[in-house]
């Protein structure tokens, strides 16, 4: 049991790392106000001047992991000067991240919680968006230079091609339909590649899943992005 005490009060980053301990050990439906509350040595009343009862713990955790996530994606791609390999960087960060923490790679992007509903706009939005937005500017710079092999969106349907168009239109300007389009691809590939691996559905086809699964990674997008310059 983790005890508080001057030196080490009660914190959000306090009640993550434990319900993250928790989600390890029990998965999800371990993740509750009354145990994180017996493990820190405090009555559970004391934990909702930090967190909303568990939806808002629940909401601090998946907030937290995301942060982690995109900080470990964005350090593999710093320094990287070509954007197909700071695509592929970020890509292997993001995997290396899921097949070490399987646990807290299934909150994220497993089944979702019966009874849970992240706040609309809340942390988890915010950290969500800053992921996408690491990914997406790394489509925007592959686009800048001539990597991307769509040059309009025109083979798409309308009610899809019209639903990326109104969505650049309406973000922050400097991104286009056809970098959408590439970035939300690019991301369905890697998500359901990773889920795959990580979930260990790769094994009936191969004695090394690992290697097929970092190949595969490598060669994400061989339709949509130019790989020989």
């Amino acid at each position: 049991m983790v005890s508080t005490s001057k030196r080490d009060p009660l914190s959000v980053e306090l009640l993550t790392t434990t319900a993250r301990d928790l989600l390890v050990e029990g998965g999800p439906d371990a993740v509750v106000v009354r145990e994180v509350a017996r493990r820190l040595a405090v009555t559970a009343p004391a934990l909702y001047k930090h967190v909303a009862g568990r939806d808002g713990l629940l909401t601090e955790l998946i907030a937290a992991l995301l942060r982690e996530l995109t900080a470990r994606c964005a350090a593999a791609a710093a320094g990287v000067e070509d954007p197909l390999a700071r695509l592929r960087a970020a890509g292997a960060a993001f995997r290396d991240w899921a097949l070490a923490n399987p646990s807290e790679f299934g909150l994220l992007y497993g089944t979702p919680i019966i009874g849970y509903e992240a706040p609309q706009d809340g942390p988890t939005t915010t950290a969500s968006r800053e992921l996408g937005h690491l990914f997406t500017r790394i489509f925007v710079e592959l686009d800048a230079a001539g990597r991307i092999l769509v040059d309009d969106l025109e083979f798409l349907p309308t009610s899809l091609r019209t639903s990326l168009e109104q969505r650049a239109a309406a973000g922050p300007g400097d991104v286009t339909a056809v970098q959408l389009y590439a970035t939300a691809v690019g991301w369905q590939r890697l998500l359901g590649l990773v889920s795959v691996e990580v979930a260990g559905h790769l094994g009936w086809a191969f004695d090394e899943p690992a290697e097929f699964a970092a190949w595969q990674l490598h060669y994400l997008m061989p339709d949509l992005i130019d790989a020989r310059r």
